[in-house]
């Protein structure tokens, strides 16, 4: 194999890599409840921050997959989700402003989503 064939083939690999990480199926927004109740909000290269009192969701399509997942060990609502222990669920939400209880967020106890 020549080195123009070698180039050739990486460039048309590091092309393909990058269309199916791009378009593969995940979630807009990510929530993990981790053991002891503290949640983080997990980016597309798997950076964790603590969970905000107002999360901004965006995305592509007329609706927003928001995935939670509960590590801990004892159920969790997250505003408008609630989810048992050990458990994950996806959700699909509209364009709008929802708020409501949050049991990782003990100071304040409030979470508001913000779907664009």
């Amino acid at each position: 194999m020549t080195l123009k064939q070698v180039g050739t083939l990486s460039g048309l690999l590091l092309t393909v890599a990058a269309v199916v990480w791009y378009t593969w199926p995940r979630p807009d927004t990510l929530i993990r409840v981790q053991r002891g109740g503290t949640a983080v909000v997990t980016n597309m290269f798997g950076q964790d921050t603590p969970l905000p009192d107002t999360i901004f969701v965006g995305g592509r399509g007329p609706k927003r997959k928001i995935r939670v997942v509960n590590e801990d060990t004892m159920q969790h609502r997250l505003a408008m989700f609630t989810i048992p222990a050990g458990e994950q669920t996806e959700y699909t939400v509209p364009p709008g402003t929802f708020g409501g209880m949050c049991s990782a967020h003990p100071n304040n106890g409030q979470l508001t989503f913000v779907i664009r």
